[in-house]
Formats: C-alpha cells, structure tokens, sequence
C-alpha cells in the first residue's frame, strides 16, 4: 500500500496550465481533465513539485504543514534535495498543446463594456504594452542561445503563445472603445539588451514570468467584467506555464557547467533577483516596468489584486529551488549572494 502524498491537486481550482506537468512530468498527469498525480510514482520530484506548487496560478497544488515549515525556517528537507530528470522540446511542446486555449474560446459575447472603467482599461493598456515585448526577446534569445537546439526550438512555442496575449488584451480594449493604434504597439516591441550572463537572463524570465502569472490571475479574481475575467485566467495559465519551462532549461544549463562557473552563475543569479527585489525600478524587464507605469498614472494597483509584496515571498522561494540555495523569505537573498561571493573568491 502507497504512503500518502504529501501534497495533492485540487481539482476544483485546476485550470489546465500545464505548468506543474512542465517541471514534474513523471508527478502530474495532464491528459485529461485537471492535473493530477500519479500516485503509482515511487520517487516523488519534490524539488520540482515544490516549484510547481508555487509557480501554479490558483494555488491547486496543496502540500503538507511540513514541507512548508521547513522552508519558512529556510531549511531544505532532505526531500527537497531531490533531483529531477529534465523534459525535452518535443516532451514540453506536447504538454504546451494538451493545455494551450483557443482565440475562439475567448467568450467576447459575454462582454460587458459599462464594467470597463478608465482604470481597468489603463491597466489593460500598459499590459498590451509589456506583452508587445515578446517580439525583440524572441530575437535575443535565438541569438543568446543559438547553440541550445531545445530551447530555441521552444522559444517558437514561446513566441507563439505570447503574441496571443497582447492580441486579445488588444482586442478586449477596442470593444470596449479605447483601441490601440499601431504606433503603441511598434513602441511596446523595443526592449532592452540581454545581459551577458545566460543564467541571469533565465532567471530574469522566471522571474517575470511569475510576476506576471500572478498579476493576471489576481487581475481575473479582481475584475467585475467577465470576458476579462477569463482572459486573465487564459493568460496566467500561460505564464506559470512559461516560467516553470524557463525554469526548467535555466536548472538543465547549470547542471551542465563545470562547479567553479556554476557558482559563479548562481551568484549572477541572486543578483537578478536582489535587484528585483529593490524595486521595479531597478528592474529593466517590460512585467516590472508595466508595474511601474501603473504607479506613475496613479492606478489603485491594491484594489485589482496587482500588489508587488505578496508576490516576493513567492519569487524568492522558487529561485532559490532553481539555484539550491536555501531562501525562504526575502531577508535571506543578501546573505546568501555574500556567501557565494565569498565561496567564489576562495575557489
């Protein structure tokens, strides 16, 4: 007789995102209906179901009082070190179509304009904005990472996926009567440089992909206009989706560096996420900067869910998962970027 799992899968909070199946394929089964486990699998991927738990939009994945202590003491249970074997393109792209929506589910009939505020409507716009930003990181990335074959055959799943967003986030505002013109959108299209280490780029994403999962999907509870409703919910499955893949290649790519240089891209990696942690301004992702904006045109963030604190706590524990370093709160990124400084200096 199997023990019990210590951790399960709400279905009734499921939405299909196929996220927890990206970092744990052999844990969760997404062929039909909502994810669940497997529970004939011997060796639980708690390292990567942790991650998955996190990442997971609506919270689905429930796990045990213990695991969470253990890491809100910032100690990794010896579950948690764990290691998973990593999925191929052809492995991620498959479960990307078991869980990717249509443009025609998008239900526009049930559209209610006199629920568009000027508010919601601003902050629609400035994530159109963001979200226009797919297309140059496309080109960055194959240039950045011409030499990974998986990865730049998965940022054409990527690509494809996220121009969607800023697609029907367009769409949702020309019904309602504040449509984009094509100047707004060239504009959102231009971002800044990749820096030069790979891993921070990874992170970077990671990092962005998960502030922008629980942005939409906090948007989609906050939100009294239906139609948005459901879009924010399409869109946060996509981008838990997209920040447990980016996980995935940033986690295979550290595995494979000699351990001199991968301390040295973990350290890269802290400094990512303790720049983030500043403030968006320090941040030149277009998720962080979008967040920015909305505090420069004086949107009430708070009232549509779209607090930056909450989201930290989150950030910081799957980074650490990704980097193994033991984080669980935001007070322990300083300390740990020293330390692997330190290491690195006497290596």
């Amino acid at each position: 007789m199997n023990a019990p799992l210590p951790f399960h899968v709400e279905a009734s909070r499921c939405i299909r995102c196929g996220a927890c199946a990206a970092l744990a394929p052999g844990v969760f089964d997404l062929s039909e209906g909502p994810s669940r486990v497997r529970r004939a699998h011997m060796q639980i991927e708690a390292r990567a179901v942790e991650a998955a738990r996190l990442i997971c939009p609506t919270d689905a994945i429930r796990s045990t009082t213990s695991v969470d202590a253990a890491l809100d003491q910032g100690v990794a249970s010896p579950a948690l070190e764990t290691k998973h074997g990593s999925p191929r393109f052809d492995q991620l792209a498959r479960g990307a179509e078991r869980a990717r929506w249509s443009l025609a589910s998008v239900p526009w009939a049930d559209l209610e304009p006199s629920r568009a505020t000027r508010e919601l409507q601003t902050i629609v716009r400035e994530m159109a904005f963001s979200e226009n930003a797919t297309y140059s990181a496309t080109q960055r990335f194959l240039e950045a990472f011409f030499d990974d074959v998986d990865f730049s055959s998965w940022i054409s799943v990527w690509f494809y996926e996220e121009t969607r967003h800023p697609h029907v986030l367009g769409e949702w505002l020309r019904r309602v009567g504040a449509p984009l013109d094509d100047d707004f959108i060239l504009r959102g299209r231009i971002t800044t440089p990749f820096m030069r280490s790979l891993i921070g780029t990874l992170v970077t994403n990671v990092i962005s992909e998960i502030t922008a999962t629980q942005s939409y999907a906090r948007l989609a509870n906050n939100t009294d206009e239906p139609t948005l409703s459901v879009i924010g919910r399409f869109i946060a499955g996509d981008e838990a989706r997209h920040a447990a893949t980016f996980f995935v290649f940033a986690e295979r790519r550290l595995a494979a560096l000699a351990p001199r240089e991968a301390q040295r891209e973990r350290a890269r990696g802290l400094e990512v996420l303790s720049a983030w942690l500043g403030g968006a301004q320090q941040a030149t992702h277009p998720v962080a900067q979008m967040l920015e904006r909305l505090d420069d045109a004086e949107v009430d963030r708070e009232a549509f869910g779209l607090s930056f604190d909450p989201i930290k706590k989150r950030v910081v524990r799957v980074i650490g998962l990704l980097l193994d370093v033991p984080l669980a709160r935001e007070a322990d990124v300083a300390p740990a970027l020293r330390q692997l400084l330190t290491e690195r200096g006497t290596t």
